[in-house]
């Protein structure tokens, strides 16, 4: 932390006070603000000598001394809050964010107003923090890859598997990150990623950097290439990513027919692409698509204008040299770069830009921000089996044993992409308002042993009655780390039965989980009288959980991706593009899958019974 408050005192704009209070540039095209982004942009880029030129492409942009230009760092995280990354440092005097639940749970809400205000929150913290140069102004959030296959590592950071579910999160939560009170200025970028076809870690063979995805057109147009359209279009995104995948043999930070053909050209895109971190030296060295020199060329060609990375730092000088890269692509890139900087306000007067008097102790980890989180966490909970037992009468059940790998679970509740939260209230706690609480893990969600069964259902057995929270962890899935089997890890199936048996009174069944896993043990099994998905609900999710269970909040969230049987994997690859059904695919997501879910996409009860009867037009 210490080290990236050094480098972010210096790398922030804010800090460092605007280059046009003082010569050269005070006076000059690039301070008139009658002028736009682009005419301002374009007057910077031709100042700067070709060796200047060459220090601001990476993620970590050079300072410019003799234009009194800061050094930037353009990698910043929000997913679901401030989150820590290159450019945000959690130290004093900025030393938390709020922690919103990770993209799977607000998806389930389907609540649009909440995605908008969520980004709208964010947004407001990261300034706060950005005027102390704690945070910079280009966050790379949203991800909006869809979940085509259930072990995917990362398709809890995503809204789920559906084009229209995850385009219309886009349209609402971008808006709500990057528009504010001061319409001359984005109060911050968000970054549509990662463009496109990105939805595999490590799996049958291949990885991230070397995978190339065979798309073919009508998948690419009714699945992976929505959301991203919808991001720049409706929710007027002004980054985007370039990811670390092939399509159909072209690198996507290579890939002129999207970035600059689909994004700039058909759907009007007007901001900066960045590759994703290592993404550039992937082209070269792992899809051996090009050489160095000509690697250089073809990314900032293709539209891509910042390299995550040190490759074009190493080897674009050179590229230049041999007159492989021309400078006319060199200078679209800068200037991409630099009309974002005008954008963010880095050359306009102080006092024409309210966001610098955002204050982080009252603008960060508000009442309202906390409420926020709460509610989100509360609208994401999604009820999928009830008897009519729940909700629980807290002065009916005085002793509730919390038991399961995820009873207590903190940190867990973040999922990945978080920050240092204010607090978070895992289950355990959250029941413990509501009654006298026995606690027994079981086991961890490896669940490799179960010498910890005992204790879970001797608390079982004495309570008045039990919430079992089972589920996975980043453990099972991550970045980097796509799991082999959506089944309940190691024994958890034998602890959820063992915990069901020996219950004395009615158990909740709490699923915590980003991507599906086949809970079917709990769900026909009649002694589990409730069974709740909750994904990842952020830093009060225990307190959102109990207080569905007695009945405080009534459960309106649904599920945002199928939750498969765990059969449905056996001898699908992962490295299968294809949407619809054929030999050895069963078919994708709801759309397509042709098989039997464990629970639906878009199952979800409430507490409220409803009836429907159609109602006939009124004739005269």
């Amino acid at each position: 932390n210490m080290f990236r408050a050094l480098i972010c005192v210096g790398c922030v704009w804010a800090a460092a006070g605007s280059p046009c209070t003082q010569a050269p540039l005070q006076g000059t095209a690039a301070c008139d603000t009658s002028k736009t982004p682009a005419e301002r942009a374009q007057y910077i880029v031709s100042q700067l000598t070709t060796s200047e030129k060459m220090g601001l492409f990476g993620n970590m942009a050079s300072a410019v001394p003799r234009l009194n230009l800061p050094a930037y760092e353009w990698w910043s995280e929000a997913l679901h809050g401030v989150a820590s990354s290159a450019g945000v440092s959690f130290s004093d005097p900025t030393p938390y964010a709020t922690s919103f639940p990770q993209v799977i749970t607000t998806a389930a809400s389907y609540n649009k107003t909440l995605w908008s205000a969520i980004g709208t929150t964010i947004s407001t913290e990261a300034r706060a923090m950005s005027n102390v140069g704690h945070a910079g102004f280009s966050y790379w959030a949203p991800n909006i890859n869809i979940i085509r296959d259930p072990r995917w590592g990362r398709g809890h950071e995503t809204p789920g598997e559906d084009p229209v579910l995850t385009a219309t999160y886009a349209a609402h939560f971008v808006p709500g990150l990057q528009e504010g009170e001061d319409p001359k200025h984005l109060k911050v970028s968000a970054c549509c990623k990662h463009f496109y076809g990105y939805d595999m870690e490590d799996s049958d063979g291949a990885d991230r950097h070397n995978f190339n995805a065979i798309i073919n057109l009508q998948d690419e147009a009714d699945t992976y290439l929505p959301a991203f359209h919808s991001c720049v279009v409706n929710g007027r995104a002004s980054g985007m990513m370039c990811s670390y995948n092939a399509v159909n043999g072209t690198p996507s930070c290579a890939n002129e027919r999207i970035m600059n053909g689909f994004a700039r050209g058909k759907w009007g895109f007007d901001g900066y692409i960045t590759s994703d971190c290592g993404a550039v030296a992937d082209v070269c060295n792992n899809h051996h698509y090009a050489n160095q020199d000509d690697t250089c060329r073809d990314v900032l060609q293709a539209g891509m204008d910042s390299d995550c990375g040190g490759f074009l730092a190493s080897y674009l000088n050179t590229s230049i040299s041999r007159g492989v890269t021309p400078m006319s692509a060199v200078d679209t890139a800068l200037e991409h770069l630099f009309a974002m900087q005008v954008r963010f306000g880095a050359f306009d007067p102080a006092s024409e830009q309210p966001y610098l008097n955002y204050s982080y102790t009252t603008a960060v980890n508000t009442p309202a921000h906390q409420h926020l989180a709460l509610e989100a966490a509360r609208q994401g909970m999604v009820l999928l089996k009830n008897d009519g037992t729940f909700p629980l009468d807290a002065t009916k059940y005085p002793t509730v044993a919390v038991v399961g790998p995820n009873a207590n679970a903190t940190s867990v509740m973040q999922a990945n992409y978080y920050g240092v939260p204010p607090y978070l209230i895992s289950p355990l706690m959250g029941v413990s308002k509501y009654a006298k609480t026995l606690y027994a893990e079981g086991c961890d969600t490896n669940c490799n042993s179960n010498s910890g069964f005992s204790a879970a259902t001797a608390a079982a057995a004495q309570a008045d009655a039990t919430v079992l929270v089972i589920g996975i962890s980043t453990t099972q899935e991550a970045e980097g780390r796509d799991r082999t089997s959506i089944a309940l890890p190691g024994y958890q199936e034998d602890l959820v039965t063992a915990v069901l048996s020996a219950a004395k009174g009615p158990v909740m069944v709490v699923v915590m989980a980003g991507g599906s896993v086949d809970f079917t043990v709990a769900k026909v099994n009649p002694l589990a009288k409730g069974i709740m998905w909750v994904g990842y609900p952020g830093q009060s999710g225990g307190e959102a959980i109990a207080d569905v269970v007695f009945g405080a909040v009534n459960p309106s969230g649904r599920l945002p991706h199928t939750q498969y049987p765990k059969d449905y994997t056996n001898g699908l690859s992962m490295l299968d593009m294809n949407m619809r059904p054929g030999t050895s695919n069963p078919g994708r997501t709801y759309r397509f899958y042709t098989g039997t879910p464990v629970y639906a996409f878009g199952s979800g009860l409430s507490y409220t019974s409803f009836s429907y009867k159609n109602a006939g037009p009124s004739v005269s």
